[in-house]
């Protein structure tokens, strides 16, 4: 995988999206660029919650 180049506002994203799917909580609240959805780090299920693909786990294991 090309490690894509991240701002601060995806970086701390995706970070907020793995605490939320840890915790369990939520994640409608979390606003996710386009960007992130485009390149298969983050997808939805049905029901509009918003979790990191395996991709998107891979990308934040990485760093910054």
């Amino acid at each position: 995988m090309t490690k894509i180049r991240l701002n601060d506002e995806q970086w701390h994203t995706l970070e907020a999206l793995l605490e939320a799917n840890t915790r369990r909580v939520a994640t409608d609240q979390i606003r996710v660029p386009a960007r992130l959805k485009s390149n298969g780090l983050v997808t939805a299920d049905p029901q509009g919650g918003q979790f990191l693909t395996l991709q998107g786990r891979e990308r934040l294991s990485q760093g910054r």
